[in-house]
């Protein structure tokens, strides 16, 4: 098994081997390579699962003396999930890559790097030691950087891959920071029994926080969270492969590192309660920009900056399986819509969308959202109920019920303004009802799955009554969006709307240094979004 482990890594390498060194008359055969051997590497990381499942952990070491080890990989169960995903996702993107990169001259290079970023992510995934997991993750990111980089000919490629690369440099240098204060403290930090290690090395809280802060740097760098977040919308020019891979493996790294260190990061009260505060904020900021967003590329870059803040937001709760369960979800959820986006961009053309139902007056908004906002709360406490999905302690479990009520809140209001039938809606709502449930079912199959690995982490997580704050922002957000009920409100919304725009965009536009009467601010902001002359008078 510590053989299947090593080649679950070195597959993805090998095939990046070849298709650097292969001829341009053998490009499919590069192709053909990449995607077999991310094919191969899933189906053994499957059996490694079933052994971690099964007989617990598992490692491929080489000793140092001393009871300590030099350089090595290491599964358990967290691990195994993570190379599933790594795997599935790396062969499922080089599949679809094959045709959409078709003819294109840089076919070789997209597959080459492609393998070695595939084979970093797995390193960084299963390292069995700090230093490991250090030297992965910086090769990961250069990686990326030169993928992002495919097409230096275009001005945008060229800023995406210099804003990634200073993003990228500023956690790195973090994260080396946190390896040197650790190898002058601790040594080389065996991630194997980090957890058992914790309660040791706890005992000089001022150090352990100076470590978990360095930490968090790192993994808001590398998860496009505030305040280093403007580099993942900056990508857009990358070609739609690379997009999914970054969107659905390469932006959960942030979220793999706390958990892989949570045993030491999840003892932190400081750097739990900053994980906490800067998630929630990006969680606003990304979900605010992402409903302004008039492009489906961009939508689905600002959806994703919100949706790691919440992964980031959940590990400063401590809920650390919660975490994997939603970047594993996420992941797959966002490469599916990153590779359908140009066949919904041709559905949209083909066919017009319905819009929702205007809302006559205040009352009825009112009552509308009400019955939204009382029917997913039935949802949730219903299965909260019966399910008891416990995550991370009171806390981490009340944001994720806080979550689960907002998304059903928001997917039931949705539904009753549409011009629909009343069986149709019935049978939307009663659907909204069932994943709801599933939802918490899922997430409390995992949480016990996940709890062998995470039960010897020592908690100190961010205080709940922050969730109360959060909560409320989130309300304004959502009252705001209800500003075509009422006048007194459209302010509040216009101004909302502009700031999403201008916040939005890679190079802000400039305008004059005026302030905007109500109601022409959109029009304004709207005309600079489509290129208009007038836009500036």
């Amino acid at each position: 098994m510590s053989l299947i482990l090593v080649a679950i890594v070195l597959l993805p390498a090998l095939g990046a081997l070849f298709a650097s060194v292969v001829g341009g008359a053998r490009v499919g055969a590069a192709a053909r390579t990449g995607t077999l051997a991310s094919g191969l590497a899933f189906l053994l990381a499957v059996v490694v699962m079933v052994d971690v499942g099964v007989g617990g952990s598992l490692s491929a070491v080489t000793p140092a003396g001393d009871g300590h080890i030099a350089v090595g990989l290491f599964a358990n169960r967290i691990t195994g999930v993570l190379l599933l995903l790594v795997c599935g996702v790396s062969c499922i993107v080089q599949a679809f890559a094959r045709g959409y990169l078709h003819g294109d001259m840089r076919v070789r290079r997209f597959y080459a790097l492609t393998g070695l970023l595939t084979a970093a992510t797995l390193a960084t995934v299963s390292a069995a030691t700090l230093v490991g997991l250090g030297v992965a993750w910086t090769l990961a990111g250069v990686s990326l950087c030169l993928l992002l980089d495919m097409y230096r000919g275009l001005p945008a490629a060229r800023q995406g891959t210099r804003r990634t690369a200073i993003a990228f440099a500023i956690g790195d240098g973090a994260l080396w920071a946190a390896i040197v204060v650790a190898l002058v403290n601790w040594g080389d930090l065996d991630l194997r029994h980090l957890g058992e290690q914790a309660r040791t090395l706890s005992g000089n809280q001022a150090l352990v926080g100076v470590f978990s802060c360095l930490v968090l740097v790192a993994a808001l760098a590398r998860s496009a969270q505030l305040p280093l977040q403007r580099w993942l919308p900056a990508t857009l020019a990358a070609p739609t492969p690379v997009s999914a891979l970054l969107h659905a493996g390469v932006i959960n790294a942030g979220g793999i590192l706390l958990v892989r260190l949570s045993g030491l990061f999840g003892t932190s009260h400081v750097a739990s309660t900053l994980a906490f505060c800067l998630g929630a904020a990006t969680v606003v900021y990304g979900t605010v920009l992402m409903l302004a967003k008039p492009d489906i590329k961009g939508a689905l870059a600002h959806s994703t900056i919100g949706q790691m803040g919440f992964m980031i937001m959940t590990c400063g709760l401590g809920a650390f399986a919660a975490a994997v369960f939603h970047l594993v979800a996420h992941g797959m959820y966002k490469a599916s819509l990153f590779l359908g986006s140009g066949a919904a961009v041709h559905r949209h053309v083909r066919h017009t969308k319905a819009p929702p139902r205007p809302i006559a007056s205040q009352a009825e908004a009112a009552m509308t959202a009400l019955f939204a906002g009382a029917f997913a709360g039935a949802a949730v406490l219903s299965a909260a109920a019966v399910l008891h999905p416990h995550v991370g302690g009171r806390s981490g479990s009340g944001a994720l019920l806080v979550f689960a009520w907002a998304t059903a809140a928001a997917a039931t209001w949705g539904i009753l303004r549409r011009r629909l039938s009343f069986g149709v809606q019935a049978a939307c709502l009663a659907g909204v009802f069932t994943a709801t449930w599933a939802y918490e079912a899922w997430l409390r199959v995992f949480t016990r799955f996940l709890s062998v690995d995470l039960g010897t982490v020592a908690q100190n997580p961010a205080a709940p009554w922050l969730l109360a704050l959060l909560v409320a922002v989130l309300a304004l957000v959502a009252i705001t969006r209800l500003a075509g009920a009422g006048r007194r409100l459209r302010g509040v919304h216009d101004s909302l709307y502009v700031f999403a725009l201008t916040a939005g965009h890679v190079v802000r536009p400039r305008a004059p240094r005026q302030r905007f009467r109500r109601g022409r601010a959109v029009v304004q902001w709207r005309a600079l979004e489509t290129g208009s002359e007038a836009a500036g008078s």
